[in-house]
């Protein structure tokens, strides 16, 4: 297993794993589980780290954007983001907003 993959399942782990919708499929489109390592499905009071699970689609897209652009600077998110094509981006903002808050 490479040495970047490890972390990240471990922290999709802690955080109880990628979030499911009752109709969608388990984890979401290709993508959304490289957002559920960070993002935890459930509310953490003490994380610096937003939930995006139940935001609006179309602030989703925003931010992926303007991270992808570099709009918007950040350590993590924009290499991330420069990984997603539109579509993807629009297919993950869509699944989270349906996820349960």
């Amino acid at each position: 297993m490479g040495r970047l993959l490890l972390p990240v399942l471990v922290l999709a782990f802690l955080s109880g794993g990628p979030a499911q919708a009752a109709d969608g499929p388990p984890g979401g489109p290709p993508g959304a589980s490289s957002c559920t390592g960070c993002h935890a499905p459930m509310k953490v009071t003490d994380s610096v780290i937003p939930r995006i699970a139940g935001r609006k689609a179309a602030d989703i897209v925003t931010f992926m954007r303007e991270y992808r652009s570099g709009a918007w600077p950040s350590s993590v998110m924009g290499r991330i983001a420069k990984g997603f094509s539109d579509p993807e981006i629009d297919a993950i903002a869509a699944w989270f907003a349906v996820q349960p808050e």
